[in-house]
Order: structure tokens, then sequence, then C-alpha cells
């Protein structure tokens, strides 16, 4: 008996040198560990016989019995243990965890499953109340960056964590970030501005949260098609061509005529001038306009420009441009044409105006370009071998289209035809083009919408209704922006497309004849049509 007593001392002394052996080997930098010493006591007395189902005693080198039984030395492993919490005191907070890495990596499942009842109502007992908050744990300025980085939906889902995450989620900064970039501004710089000072308060910083918020929900309204629309009636014929301001609509009609529509999203009441008198109208009669007259044929292009004095400029069949003054406020209004050019000897099909510079296409198959302030033809464009029926510029570049079924590129210093663009299978009704993202959009008779590279003049896609859902009818409008495409066509409809990968956005129905023409900006599109009708399209929310 006293052998085997002997064989389990030594045992449990082996067992308790190799852990300290251990545990030095593996942290040799700390020297400072107090060291478990073992006991050999051999009384006979400790010796007792537990049953295989106690889980929480240290089993011990067993004699060899007839029954196999294993012998626990319940004394023995009760004084080792009280060494072992005495020595596992000393440890300082590092010391204890390093032991416990050790202990933790030795566990089977049964150790996990009692480990985690124990400590399940006690991992946070001292800590703080955002121990496990990671923006909590974090400088300001490296929490804001994350957050920067999220969408605003992840920001908004964000915001109803705590307080905390609330607060940074709400920060101006971090909205005037969202707001700034790209996909969110205004393709308009004076609608941006605009905006930014409709949301400013009285100490003027700007609401940029609430601004934003304004961006999303708009821009969604543009991906759904979600719109108010509102009707004007006035000419008897078809409506060739339309334009619009902050607050005037102006429209021109094969009848000759040019009507101008006074409107406001916030009020409710206009007038109408005739050349002679001037009355006020209810907007809900949708009958308020300007009449101005003084073309003696159809009235095939507008533009307009100008805050507190409008400048109409106005292309007819009678082979005339004119330009226009008009001035409208509350209590009275006054229009007047200031100049008639003369140049072209057939229908003025197209034109574009930038500051005192006007460019022409015309049926005779020439491109002009004219200065608005003295009325001169400064250059005469001619390539074409049919119709020009549409037209675009800048300061480097004059694009044009044709009936010829072409797209020329001219540049406008000098007059020089660069390239001539040939894909379409009909005429080239309609076109825009931007030189930052080297991009030319092109409508044509052939129902189909494509798009070029400037610098090239390589046809890069090619939109159908076929494959990409696209107008089932001629295309007789086209207008963009710097991510949007709107286009109008004979099938009563008005597409908008992404410019980047041309997939359509949305439909709009409500014309009850084919679309001739529309202009846009950030907040609403108003399109004419050959039933006579011009709509407004408002997607503002």
């Amino acid at each position: 008996m006293r052998a085997s007593l002997s064989k389990s001392d030594n045992a449990l002394s082996s067992l308790t040198s190799v852990l300290n052996s251990r545990f030095k080997r593996h942290h040799s930098i700390d020297d400072d560990y107090p060291v478990i010493s073992s006991s050999s006591s051999s009384n006979d007395d400790r010796k007792l016989y537990i049953d295989s189902q106690t889980d929480h005693r240290v089993p011990l080198v067993s004699t060899e019995t007839n029954n196999q039984q294993i012998v626990f030395e319940k004394s023995l492993f009760s004084s080792e243990l009280v060494k072992v919490v005495e020595w596992f005191n000393q440890l300082n907070d590092r010391q204890k965890e390093t032991l416990l890495r050790e202990l933790v990596n030795s566990c089977s499942s049964p150790q996990w499953h009692l480990l985690s009842l124990l400590t399940a109502d006690n991992w946070h007992r001292d800590c703080p109340s955002d121990c496990s908050d990671p923006l909590a744990q974090l400088p300001f300025d490296i929490s804001f960056h994350i957050l920067s980085l999220l969408d605003p939906v992840s920001v908004s889902q964000c915001s109803r964590v705590n307080k905390l995450w609330y607060y940074l989620c709400s920060h101006p900064e971090l909205w005037r970030k969202l707001a700034q970039q790209k996909k969110w501004a205004f393709s308009s710089n004076l609608l941006d501005q605009q905006q930014i000072q409709a949301y400013t308060n009285e100490q003027k910083q700007p609401q940029w949260k609430q601004i934003f918020i304004e961006r999303y929900r708009l821009r969604s309204r543009w991906l759904n098609g979600r719109c108010d629309v509102k009707t004007f009636h006035g000419h008897v014929e078809g409506v060739s061509c339309v334009q619009f301001d902050s607050q005037t609509i102006i429209s021109g009609c094969t009848d000759g005529t040019i009507k101008v529509q006074v409107f406001s999203l916030n009020s409710r009441s206009t007038m109408k001038l005739n050349l002679f008198f001037v009355c006020r109208w209810n907007m809900n009669t949708t009958d308020e306009i300007i009449t101005l007259v003084g073309h003696s044929r159809s009235v095939r292009c507008l533009h307009v420009d100008g805050t507190n004095e409008v400048r109409l400029v106005s292309g007819s069949n009678d082979r005339s441009i004119k330009v226009w003054s008009i001035a409208i406020n509350q209590t009275w209004s006054k229009c007047a044409c200031k100049l008639t050019l003369l140049g072209h000897t057939d229908t003025v099909r197209c034109l574009v105006v930038r500051d005192d510079i006007c460019v022409s296409g015309s049926h005779d198959h020439s491109v002009k370009i004219w200065n608005l302030a003295n009325g001169l033809c400064l250059r005469t464009l001619v390539d074409h071998t049919d119709k020009v029926l549409c037209v675009q510029f800048n300061w480097e570049y004059i694009v044009s289209g044709s009936t010829d079924k072409t797209i020329k590129i001219w540049r406008y210093a000098d007059g020089i035809c660069l390239r001539t663009l040939s894909a379409h299978n009909g005429s080239v009704t309609c076109l825009y083009f931007d030189q930052q993202q080297d991009l030319i959009v092109s409508g044509s008779l052939d129902y189909d919408i494509r798009f070029w590279h400037l610098s090239t003049g390589e046809c890069c896609q090619k939109i159908d209704w076929i494959s990409k859902e696209g107008h089932r009818g001629v295309i007789r409008a086209l207008k963009a922006d710097s991510w949007r495409v709107v286009t109008g066509a004979d099938d009563k409809t008005i597409k908008v497309w992404d410019i980047r990968t041309g997939v359509r956005l949305c439909t709009l129905k409500n014309h009850t004849d084919g679309v001739t023409c529309l202009s846009f900006n950030d907040y609403m599109i108003v399109s004419g049509s050959f039933d006579g009708s011009v709509k407004l399209w408002n997607f503002r929310p």
C-alpha cells in the first residue's frame, strides 16, 4: 500500500514539474513566476476510492487491483489545489491571461461546456458600458472615415445602433461628402447652389443631411419613373420645339406661333399676354400663355436663356432666325423681337446658343455660325449632302446630324470637318455630345440610339427595341446630362437611360401621339407632341 502511495506522489510531482517547465519554456521572459511545490506524503489514511462519474478531481496513477478502479487521493488533491490557487493569485494580470490561454488550449468539449456555464453572466462584469462598441474605442477621425465609406442606406441603419452612432451618423460633414459625390450632385450647378441656399439656416450653415435626403429621393423617383404630370393646351397643331427655365415654358408650333407658359410650382396664378393686353388666369385652366407672332411659317427650333429678362432665339420654316426679349413679373409683361437673322436658303431646323454665339442647321445642307450681338454670319460649314436636322457645339467642336445618315465633327475655330460617323440606317434626327465623357449620343429614323467615342468616331453601343427595350418608333428628341439620357419617339413614350451603361431606367407614357421634342433638368421634363399638348413631368419629391 505504501508503495502505491509512493508511486502516486511521484506521478503528481512529475506532473507538476512538467507544467512548470512548459510554462517557463513558453514564457521565459518572466523569470519571477512562482513555482508549484509538490508533496510526497504517503499516509494511508489519505487514500480514497471515488466513482468514475466524479469529474472535478484530478486522477492520479492507479495501482493494479482486481477491479481496475481509478484511485484518487482526496486530501493530496485538495492541498495541491490550494497551492495552485495561491500561486495563481500571486501572478499579475498579464501572467494570469497567459496561463489561462495555455489551459484553454488543453480543454476538451466537457470543459468548454462548463466554462460557458460559469462565465456567461460575467463576460463584461467590470467593463465600461461601451467596451464592445468598436467606434467608441476609436478616435473620432477614424470612426468618421469608416462611416464615410458606407453607402447612405447603411449610414442610416448605423444611426439606429445607439446614441453615439446616431451622433456620428448625423454629423454634417459626413452628409456633405455624400451630397457632393458625383452620383448625387445635380447636373446643373445653378440648381445645385439654389438647393443648398434653400436649406441654409439662419446661422448660414447648410443642412447637409436634408439636402442629401432630397437628392436621394429625387434620384429614386427618376429611377422608378414616379412623377406628377401637368398638361398645357394652347397649340392647335403639333408642338415642334420646347424650352423652359425656372418659371417659364416656351413652345413652338407648326402653326407658326410661339407660346410662353408661365408656371410656378408653388403658386397657382399666372398671366396671359397677347401683343395688346394682359389679364390674369388660374393655373387650373392650363391656358395661361404669351403668344409671340412674328414668324410667317412653322417654328422648328428654340433656345431660351436669361433670368430677369429672357432671351429667346427661334428658327422657322420661313428661313429666318429671330431673337426675342421677354420680361415677366406679377403685374406686367413685355415682349419684343430684337433681331432677325437671314442667310439660310431653306428651313432652319435646329439651333443652339452659347453666350452671343448661335450655331444653326438648315435644310439647305449647311451649318452657320452667327454673332447675336450684331447679327452677322461668322462662318458657313458645308459638307453634308442632305438636310441638317440637329446640331450641338462647344468652343472646340461642332457636331451635326443629317438626313444623309451621317454625323460630322467640325473644328469650331476654322470650320474644318474632322471626322464623319456612319452607322445609322436612317436620318440622324437628334444628338448630344460631351467632350469630358468623350461621348456622342444620337437618335435616328431607324429607331436606334447609338453611343460613339468622340475622339475616335467608333460606335461603342447600340440601343434598339429588340435587345435593349428601346423605342418602337422614330426617335425625334434626345437630351442628356452627366448621368442620364432622355429620349422621345413616335411610339408616344419618353424613356430615360443610364448614360454609362445604356440600361433603361424608366418609361413615361401620357401623350396620345408621338413625342416631337423635350427638354429637362434635375427636377423635371417638359415635352411636346403631335397631339398639340405640352406636358410637364415633375419629379420633385
